[in-house]
């Protein structure tokens, strides 16, 4: 590549290092970034990567020229016929965002607002329940939380009232993100063997296939034959779409957005041949399994970060405490609360959580700087880096949590939990709303206190994200209760 960068082994490239670091693989780019410059090139397998924590080149990969980087670095196990959001490029991934970016408009969001609350009052129902002086793993219940908003906004399906449907879906959710050795292996084959990717997509596509048929079909197996969740939770966002249509039900939520921009038509359709404004049936239960999986699991980490920051800075806290309190549940007031949204954005500067996911494939040759960037080039971001750097987050230490910092303007490019540009996470104002919402709620009524775990079983790990390890545990006082 003609850059700087750790020394490659044979076949294996730096993948060991980087999947085997002590902490996570974020933490390892921003230890090579600081032996290698703020540009340099690594190996996963024999494929190439280039790792950058300029702000300054970023934007212009990101932004400025975007049309020379619109694609994503394929996943490990992506099928080539994978038609969402994250996977799809060019004039299909155009068309698919068009569509989606209403869904996710102000509009839908104080609609989705209403849902949110309901299922944030069940979980101050179930924190009302703890004892004051006991410690407990609050992360727990914000991944329920998270699980059944995502339910009720997407599906309009109620946990409360649909427990039986809801916690198949919760399970599977949760094992997504806990890959089974079979999957491990084939995601190792994957990645240091692209070019046979089309084998190993196959292997595991078909045997979870077989492996879902024999559970449905041949009851005394599943003891023995787990089905793959993946398979599992879009196998039944399809039959929930096609019930939805089949008899239709209409309802207030996302999905039924996403319905009413869809064409009925064969799987099989090409793009091409697509109206303008409409998904066909492979790209709605695509996109909604994608946003189902995403919104739940990064919302959920988010949370249980802010838990771990509100336990151990009790200053802070209660700064956010008066700033809360000095409004009511209407939407135009809370997405204008100054220090909350200061707060949450510090918190997730600190921790990030899905920084790998924010890459760029070249799609054609470039000049990036004084880098010329070859067409098919993979270019990944050292966010650790970036969210720690002095002189983008100085003069008050990086390491410190400190919310005024936004209050100054920063670089566009210093801040990048949600991506950045044209290609950036389309959820991210419906996820901000939903973290706003459940602060607001559970602050107005509690004040988080560590205990004797809170920073000894902090640690983190990385599994799709990086997430507590060992969950968070904090101590909830009424706030009409003395201290």
């Amino acid at each position: 590549m003609g850059l700087p960068g750790p020394t490659p082994r044979f076949f294996f490239g730096n993948s060991i290092e980087l999947f085997t670091h002590e902490r996570h693989s974020a933490a390892c780019l921003a230890e090579w970034t600081k032996r290698f410059g703020k540009i340099y090139g690594y190996f996963i397998g024999h494929t190439p990567i280039i790792c950058i924590s300029d702000p300054d080149l970023l934007q212009e990969i990101f932004i400025t020229k975007f049309s020379h980087f619109h694609s994503r670095r394929p996943l490990p196990l992506q099928q080539h016929d994978l038609r969402h959001l994250l996977a799809s490029t060019d004039d299909e991934w155009r068309r698919q965002r068009s569509i989606i970016q209403p869904t996710f408009g102000i509009n839908k969001l104080k609609e989705m607002r209403i849902i949110m609350n309901k299922c944030l009052n069940e979980l101050i129902e179930q924190l009302d329940k703890q004892n004051p002086d006991v410690e407990f793993d609050i992360s727990h219940l914000l991944k329920r939380t998270s699980m059944n908003i995502i339910l009720n906004c997407a599906f309009g399906i109620n946990p409360a009232k649909h427990e039986n449907l809801s916690e198949p879906y919760f399970q599977r959710c949760v094992q997504v993100f806990e890959f089974s050795l079979f999957q491990t292996m084939l995601t190792i084959c994957s990645i240091l063997l692209p070019e046979l990717n089309f084998l190993w997509v196959s292997f595991f596509k078909y045997t979870s296939i077989i492996r879902l048929w024999l559970h449905d079909h041949v009851p005394f197996l599943n003891r023995f034959i787990d089905t793959d969740p993946n398979t599992w939770l879009l196998f039944h966002v399809e039959n929930i779409i096609k019930q939805r249509q089949l008899h239709g039900i209409e309802r207030v939520d996302l999905l039924q957005s996403m319905i009413e921009a869809t064409t009925i038509i064969q799987k099989t359709s090409s793009s091409s041949s697509l109206p303008k404004h409409h998904l066909n049936q492979d790209e709605l239960s695509n996109n909604i399994y994608l946003f189902m999986l995403g919104g739940y699991e990064t919302t959920a980490t988010a949370l249980s970060y802010l838990s771990f920051i509100l336990a151990t800075h009790q200053n802070e806290q209660a700064r956010l405490q008066d700033e809360i309190d000095r409004v009511d549940d209407d939407y135009e007031q809370l997405i204008k609360l100054e220090y909350l949204d200061w707060f949450i954005r510090e918190t997730l500067r600190l921790y990030p959580i899905a920084p790998f996911i924010v890459n760029r494939q070249c799609n054609k040759e470039c000049q990036i700087g004084k880098l010329k960037i070859e067409e098919g080039t993979n270019i990944t971001v050292d966010m650790h880096s970036i969210h720690y750097d002095e002189q983008l987050y100085g003069p008050v230490s990086p390491l410190k949590f400190y919310p005024e910092r936004f209050r100054e303007k920063r670089h566009p490019l210093a801040w990048l939990p949600f991506g950045a540009g044209p290609r950036n996470c389309i959820g991210m104002r419906f996820a901000m709303l939903e973290i706003k919402l459940a602060l607001v709620q559970i602050l107005r009524r509690y004040t988080i206190l560590s205990g004797e775990h809170t920073l000894s079983r902090f640690a983190e790990h990385e599994r799709f994200v990086i997430a507590p390890k060992n969950g968070i545990w904090v101590r909830l006082q009424r706030r009409d209760s003395p201290m």
